[in-house]
């Protein structure tokens, strides 16, 4: 390349005009003195935000910067090859230019014989790193702030810090290395081991998973020969009566048949009384009539609307067992799945945290061990209950700061994507709405309306308070769903079978009585309601709510949903006595609406 390409602006500082002295480069790709830079950012630095004054990209934190070797040695070897042309404009502005009069560290690089001269002269070699502040050897080492200083450096901003030279220092980290690479040896034969024990434990679960398989089937195929038994006995049962009720039938109408006859003879009979004149006579033969005795009539009773109500009652039977049992065939699945997982990032955690010395790999896994392994039974979460009730007693609303959590030992699942395994769809139950709410959509969507809708009566309707009761009795564990809702205040819960319908009074009202438990919005605040107390409870307005309900263990909890984000509201922890249903209130307003989300 030709030197008359280039000219002395292309080497200067854009700061001090001047021949670019110890240049620095900034992640922008700009360069400049260092000192330059460094006593600019001093100057105008606000914010710790750092700024290049050329293309103002902002730098934050501040670059650590230090001089390019690599852009000074190629001014050094234009330098060099301009000697033997001192004519050079190049050449006459940077040997002219106070800044780049020969320093100390490149010492002897003037000295270079002519043999060695031209574009890309021999350099001495690389001098010692300097401080970007102090221009001095770096020479001590920092181990308050773990970073190399000069004599100034201990002297300023590292004044009683533990400064030490970097060989004591190297010493020192030379036997924590050693800790760290037996550490890491005995990592590395421990996962060796595990990897050739691998296959032999693949191949084992896998074996018990098939068999477990079989046994299912065979399970459920047993479970298929007791109900095709039983349809058959069924059936064998009303066969048989109709074939009973038909000869019944059969026999009275013989028997009918045959009064009919004789009662014709009687009618002759009772004709020929009037051809006889005498009275005697008359009397004496009417009363050698015979009788007829009044015959009861046969009807088979109906055994229909019997059998149709014992056979939906067995198909909902069987089909909440089978709802129980699956969802806690599912619920174990799953916990192995999450717990495996949470084991692969124990072991993550502990390969990442084994090249630090002072930290021990056991207390990383023992403290990611899953919060689920030490549930404790229902009996000890029932006492805590309790317990918390007897505080609450004291008082009807006891503000609180964040969620409220009944029972801190068993809390329900933190996630939305964990809890929407058990997600459900519920149903709003015809026979329980109050007369002015409407329902729509597949049962799905509840509305308010100010005129009745003509309900049949029913023993399960509300009466009273704007009430809906879902269909489906939730037991055993666990379930999740969701629910939207419009209007100015609104009560979402939960509530057994057998509470009250038709009283004006708590005993029928959502939250207020020992058989529900629910989840009001005042308008301002949400709360939690329960025999008629109220926890108060901080947080946002939510318009659409996820309810948790694990009833084999006793978990109640309520969700704020957004943007597919659960936040917990509250959580109950308590002994279920039954099955429960999911149960809705309505205040006031027109046009308020309750609907159960579709959840995918």
């Amino acid at each position: 390349m030709a030197t008359s390409a280039w000219s002395p602006e292309a080497f200067a500082c854009p700061i001090c005009l001047e021949i670019l002295k110890d240049p620095a480069t900034l992640p922008c790709g700009h360069t400049y003195c260092l000192l330059c830079i460094q006593k600019h950012w001093d100057q105008t630095a606000t914010k710790d935000s750092y700024e290049c004054p050329q293309c103002r990209q902002h730098f934050k934190p501040r670059p650590n910067l230090a001089r390019s070797n690599v852009l000074m040695e190629a001014i050094e070897k234009l330098r060099l090859s301009e000697q033997d042309g001192p004519n050079s404009s190049l050449y006459q502005s940077i040997t002219s230019s106070p800044a780049m009069q020969p320093s100390t560290d490149l010492a002897g690089s003037s000295e270079i014989p002519a043999s060695q001269s031209g574009l890309y002269p021999a350099l001495p070699s690389s001098s010692p790193q300097l401080c970007p502040l102090h221009q001095q050897v770096l020479e001590l080492y920092c181990c308050d702030d773990k970073d190399c200083i000069c004599d100034e450096c201990s002297l300023l901003g590292h004044k009683g810090h533990q400064v030490v030279r970097p060989d004591e220092e190297r010493q020192k980290i030379q036997q924590e290395l050693i800790q760290v690479n037996a550490q890491v040896h005995r990592s590395i034969a421990e996962r060796e081991n595990v990897i050739k024990r691998l296959p032999h434990v693949s191949q084992e679960h896998k074996s018990s998973v098939q068999k477990l398989m079989m046994d299912s089937q065979m399970i459920f195929a047993d479970i298929l020969r007791s109900i095709e038994l039983s349809r058959s006995q069924v059936l064998e049962l009303l066969q048989a009566h109709e074939s009973s009720s038909c000869c019944h039938i059969e026999a009275q109408s013989c028997k009918l048949q045959q009064e009919i006859i004789q009662l014709h003879k009687k009618q002759e009979e009772l004709k020929k009384l009037d051809d006889i004149q005498d009275p005697i006579s008359f009397f004496n033969t009417f009363r050698a009539v015979d009788s007829m005795e009044q015959t009861e009539m046969f009807m088979p009773e109906s055994v229909v609307p019997g059998v149709k109500s014992a056979l939906e009652s067995f198909r909902q039977e069987l089909d909440n067992l089978t709802k129980t049992n699956l969802a806690n065939i599912f619920r174990v699945v799953n916990d192995a799945a999450a717990l495996a997982q949470t084991s692969i990032k124990a072991h993550d955690g502990v390969i990442s945290n084994s090249q630090m010395p002072s930290q021990n790999p056991a207390t990383q896994v023992k403290s990611d061990c899953p919060k689920a392994d030490v549930k404790p039974k229902v009996k000890a979460s029932s006492l805590a209950t309790r317990e918390h009730c007897k505080e609450q007693g004291s008082s009807s609303v006891n503000p609180v700061e964040g969620s409220v959590s009944c029972c801190l030992s068993n809390p329900a699942p933190k996630t939305r994507e964990e809890m929407l395994k058990y997600r459900i769809e519920p149903t709003l139950d015809y026979n329980t709405a109050f007369r002015q709410i409407r329902l729509s959509d597949g049962y799905r969507k509840a509305t308010l309306c100010a005129e009745n809708q003509n309900y049949p009566e029913h023993h399960e309707r509300f009466t009273f308070w704007r009430q809906v009761m879902c269909v489906e009795a939730l037991a055993g564990s666990p379930y999740y769903w969701e629910v939207e809702w419009t209007g100015q205040r609104v009560t979402i819960g939960v509530a057994y079978k057998d509470m009250a319908r038709s009283a004006a009074n708590d005993s029928t009202r959502l939250g207020h009585n020992t058989q529900s438990w629910s989840l009001y919005w005042s308008g301002k605040a949400f709360s939690l309601w329960h025999a008629g107390k109220e926890t108060a409870l901080a947080g946002p307005k939510a318009r659409r709510i996820g309810v948790y309900l694990d009833q084999q263990t006793g978990v109640l909890a309520f969700y704020r949903v957004s943007h597919n984000q659960a936040q917990e509201i509250c959580c109950v922890h308590t002994h279920f006595d039954g099955p429960l249903f999911p149960s809705f209130r309505f205040w006031s307003g027109v046009g308020s609406s309750i609907t159960i989300c579709k959840l995918h």
